[in-house]
């Protein structure tokens, strides 16, 4: 089954669910209940990470909770809808990334599930899966995204967006766009052997990239343009995915 974590602005993209239900975990309540879509007639599934209301920060997302919920349900095949901030100053806004490495910048979260029978000792070297990278890509250029294949997706801890002297750091670092989310996500999806990759939306310039303020109001306009396209994007994705 295919399932998709997504950024609480673009809720939008996912309206109408056929049915919703709450997995119980060891770990405690996702962050939503699994609601169930009908995308071009394959039933996914979908988690709001920071809520359907958006009211959970990110340093607050029950991480272990999501993946684990999802492997419950018998998702293998899981995207990642990241909303960021650009890095590279050649990124313009509302343009689309598939990132394939990550540099993580946060702190004291739940990074691994210390279950036993569950290895904490992992190959990690390349985070995202390749498999569904190029199912990504393929089906984002399919719906008239155009991404950019590839890119460093720089975590930092939030809730609070970054300094430019961080943003400076991340550049110095090699990253292309910064979020908030795709850490610890993406280890714990690997840890338990989901097919886990990103579609990231940049919807504003990270801070001292120019001489605006990071102007976060505004930068919504960009995931309500997104939403469209994302839904065509979706159809494409479920005729990729076995």
């Amino acid at each position: 089954m295919l399932a998709f974590l997504v950024s609480g602005t673009l809720t939008k993209v996912f309206e109408n669910p056929i049915k919703s239900e709450n997995v119980e975990t060891p770990f405690g309540q996702a962050s939503t209940p699994i609601e169930y879509h009908d995308i071009d007639g394959k039933t996914c599934a979908v988690i709001f990470r920071h809520g359907r209301d958006a009211g959970i920060a990110a340093h607050r997302v029950n991480y272990r909770a999501n993946i684990w919920a999802l492997k419950e349900i018998g998702a293998t095949h899981v995207v990642a809808f990241a909303t960021t901030g650009s890095v590279d100053p050649d990124l313009p806004i509302g343009s689309f990334v598939v990132p394939d490495q990550i540099i993580d910048y946060t702190h004291d979260r739940e990074g691994s599930f210390e279950t036993p029978g569950i290895k904490e000792h992992f190959d990690f070297t390349f985070p995202f899966s390749s498999e569904m990278r190029n199912q990504i890509i393929e089906a984002a250029f399919a719906a008239g995204l155009s991404p950019r294949d590839g890119g460093t997706y720089a975590c930092s801890q939030g809730p609070r967006y970054e300094t430019a002297a961080e943003i400076a750091k991340f550049a110095h670092d090699g990253c292309s766009i910064v979020g908030m989310t795709l850490m610890p996500e993406a280890p714990l999806a690997r840890q338990i052997s989901l097919n886990y990759a990103a579609l990231a939306l940049v919807m504003n310039p990270g801070a001292g990239i120019d001489e605006r303020a990071v102007d976060i109001p505004g930068s919504i306009r960009y995931t309500d343009d997104a939403v469209q396209p994302l839904q065509r994007f979706n159809s494409e994705l479920v005729e990729r995915i076995p």
